[in-house]
């Protein structure tokens, strides 16, 4: 199955709800198999890490204070997986609707996180329902740019400015010449 199917199945998993007998919330057990807090910061390092190489990405994160970023991101994840931590920053919504953040972006930042949590060796299992518990924040997340301004043409009449043939130098503080 490849990874655009698996996101596929994913979501309709997610848009079904859970499945009975499936842990699908936040558990210590869920934190655990992220590595606890030692792992959720070096994973939260390695996601930064793959967003500042993602063309798509680097824009978004190459002026921004990327250690508040960080420092955010495993609160929240901590807190989202079930670990002792208190989410206490600004709401999704809130923190992302001025960024213009389509799919295509939101996609991309999907993709490094699953590609960090590969690289973490975190199970499938755990991935998927991290991932199933992120899912609703993509409405939040998710606000494209509205389209620029129209501004109408600037529209001088031809008489509406008298420009001089020569500029006059006296009077200006220059001094005349021949001083």
């Amino acid at each position: 199955m490849t990874r655009r199917s698996a996101a596929v199945l994913l979501l309709a998993i997610t848009l079904a709800g859970p499945l009975p007998g499936c842990a699908s919330g936040p558990s210590p057990d869920l934190y655990q198999a992220f590595g606890g807090q030692p792992g959720l910061v070096s994973l939260v390092d390695d996601l930064m890490d793959g967003m500042m190489r993602d063309p798509d990405l680097h824009p978004y994160f190459v002026n921004a204070n990327r250690p508040h970023i960080k420092a955010e991101l495993v609160a929240q994840f901590c807190a989202t997986l079930g670990g002792p931590c208190e989410y206490q920053g600004m709401d999704m919504r809130m923190a992302h609707a001025r960024y213009g953040i389509g799919d295509h972006e939101f996609n991309a930042l999907v993709r490094a996180l699953q590609n960090a949590m590969d690289g973490h060796h975190i199970p499938y299992a755990a991935q998927n329902r991290f991932l199933a518990m992120l899912a609703p924040y993509r409405d939040d997340v998710v606000h494209p740019a509205p389209p620029p301004r129209a501004r109408p043409p600037l529209v001088i009449a031809p008489d509406a400015v008298a420009v001089p043939e020569t500029v006059p130098t006296e009077g200006l503080g220059n001094k005349p010449s021949g001083t």
